[in-house]
């Protein structure tokens, strides 16, 4: 059986620490962000985001409900609000960890509240939408309404898709103003 030199081959690095720099420089930003109070912030925002759309008819998600709205655009609208809100938190939270954090406390307050709601908004398929329309015309919003008139069965409807536009507009106002009132430390 031949004999092979594997002297060359590196495995393990000659220092172990360096596997570990990583997960440490995370487990420091971590202490660093629950420290300065960015992470109790970021989880009570994700509450109240979620309480805007587990609040029914009182929530932000029926504002300005009317003849066009129907079971499906409200479901429709939900799902858009939860697209919004994970937009805003991404462009706007300090870092990585709180913007989790924050995404976190949503999702977990409505899947305990109404886990109906949580089953909608996590559709990948419509969520995958709004994404791919975002990617291709960055903070576009008549881009994000043209896929709510689809969504809604209302697809290359003019009025629809500006209503679309109009609602995505005034959920990232929402979304934007009620992120700034809890002044995440940068």
């Amino acid at each position: 059986m031949p004999v092979f030199d594997d002297s060359d081959m590196k495995i393990v690095p000659d220092d172990p620490s360096e596997v570990f720099d990583t997960g440490e420089g995370a487990a420091n930003a971590f202490a660093r962000e629950k420290a300065n109070g960015n992470m109790e912030k970021a989880k009570c925002l994700g509450q109240d985001f979620a309480a805007e759309i587990t609040a029914g008819e009182k929530g932000i998600v029926w504002f300005g409900c009317g003849e066009y709205d129907d079971e499906l655009t409200i479901a429709q609208r939900q799902v858009m609000f939860a697209y919004i809100i994970n937009k805003v938190i991404e462009d706007m939270a300090p870092n990585s960890i709180v913007a989790q954090s924050a995404l976190s406390s949503f999702y977990e307050t409505v899947q305990s509240a109404l886990p109906e709601v949580y089953e909608r908004i996590t559709d990948s398929a419509a969520f995958s939408m709004y994404i791919l329309s975002d990617r291709a015309a960055p903070d576009d919003p008549c881009a994000i309404g043209r896929v709510f008139a689809r969504l809604c069965g209302h697809g290359k409807e003019a009025l629809f898709e500006r209503y679309g536009c109009e609602l995505a507009e005034y959920f990232t106002m929402y979304c934007t103003q009620l992120l700034l009132r809890i002044h995440l430390i940068r």
